[in-house]
């Protein structure tokens, strides 16, 4: 079976420094995304449904997870840039424990499904994500930054990063799950003032909302129990961490 663990051990400085570029390049890709889109202006538009989508932009999925991520970049930094210099810091284990755990249980599952339902959706019927005058104001290539940019560094990440799978995923279901419910939450709050943070919601009757729900509640946990499948398969290694308790 295919490992990377001894190729890793082989080209330990190597696999530090690529990640560290990468890690510094999705957190200056971030910022500068975060300046063009935010100093948008859109007063200007006719379209008052244009109007209301942008006022809602922190409720948008991918906000929620552009920002779960700027945290995380920090923490690798920091990790990886000790692990680096060799600097035998106790507490550098412990942050990178924390780190495993951010990854696996929020960054990844919070990332990819969202990213990739995007897609699904922009390719099929993109007035169920946002209104068609947004083009007039972010173009494709700033889309991709958006929900591509973001898919690929979480794929890097999980390549290049060793990790193990837990004895025990209590916790890991328990943050993430309080990640979906309070999301839930939070667009179940603006339909019933109607606002909708996605168009599509509001053509939903009552049942295909508690359908599409579940849909998301589980394509979350479909990445989430997926990627230790990968992990094993990258790295070779059988559950034989201590989960945290």
């Amino acid at each position: 079976m295919f490992a990377l663990q001894n190729l890793f051990l082989r080209n330990s400085e190597l696999f530090l420094k690529v990640r560290l570029f990468i890690y510094c390049l999705t957190f200056a890709h971030l910022n500068v995304m975060a300046v063009i889109l935010l100093n948008k202006d859109l007063t200007s538009s006719e379209d008052p449904n244009l109007i209301i989508y942008m006022k809602l932009k922190w409720k948008l999925i991918t906000t929620w997870f552009n920002i779960l991520t700027i945290p995380y970049i920090f923490l690798c930094i920091y990790c990886d840039w000790r692990e680096l210099t060799k600097a035998n810091v106790p507490h550098v284990k412990a942050l990178k424990n924390i780190r495993d755990f951010y990854f696996t249980n929020l960054i990844l599952p919070a990332t990819l499904f969202p990213d990739i339902l995007f897609w699904i959706i922009w390719n099929t019927n993109r007035e169920l994500l946002m209104p068609l005058s947004v083009d007039k104001y972010v173009s494709l290539w700033e889309q991709h930054s958006m929900h591509t940019a973001s898919l690929v560094f979480v794929i890097l990440d999980l390549v290049l990063v060793p990790r193990r799978k837990p004895n025990n995923h209590k916790w890991g279901i328990i943050i993430l799950s309080t990640y979906i419910g309070t999301y839930i939450l939070v667009c179940l709050q603006s339909l019933f003032q109607r606002e909708y943070v996605y168009p599509g919601l509001k053509i939903l009757s009552t049942f295909q909302l508690i359908l599409f729900g579940a849909y998301c509640i589980l394509g979350h946990f479909f990445f989430y129990i997926g990627q230790w499948f990968v992990i094993d398969l990258l790295w070779n290694q059988k559950s034989n961490v201590k989960a945290t308790d």
